[in-house]
């Protein structure tokens, strides 16, 4: 059976967390000559609460926390938003990316879902 009574607060709890690193990665921004933007702000926030909220179902279906969580959040999120353009895949030349026989959304997911991977890893996560 699922415990859904960590949801409410897995949604919730993340949100403090989003609006402060939301501003430090944009004032990143900001310093190397971007505009100062609340738009910029929000998808910065929004892209990291919904990193977490897509990582809340999967331990609560599963019932521990686990680095393939973050690897999976992680991976979707970077096929999407690089298919749409509006995330650069960070480590890999862009020539390579759009020369290779494989859609840029996938490398995408590859290189952003290892990221989210290793991080979790790092945090003490276990597989």
């Amino acid at each position: 059976m699922v415990n859904t009574r960590h949801i409410a607060p897995c949604l919730i709890d993340p949100i403090p967390h989003a609006v402060v690193m939301g501003g430090i990665f944009h004032g990143f921004d900001v310093m190397q000559g971007a505009p100062l933007s609340l738009r910029m702000w929000g998808i910065y926030a929004g892209g990291l609460w919904t990193y977490q909220a897509m990582i809340c179902p999967m331990e609560a279906i599963q019932g521990r926390r686990s680095s393939l969580h973050n690897v999976a959040s992680a991976g979707i999120l970077g096929y999407i938003g690089v298919s749409r353009g509006v995330m650069g895949v960070p480590f890999v030349n862009p020539y390579t990316l759009y020369g290779s026989r494989f859609p840029p959304g996938f490398i995408g997911a590859a290189v952003y879902g290892a990221m989210g991977g290793a991080l979790a890893t790092l945090s003490g996560k276990q597989i």
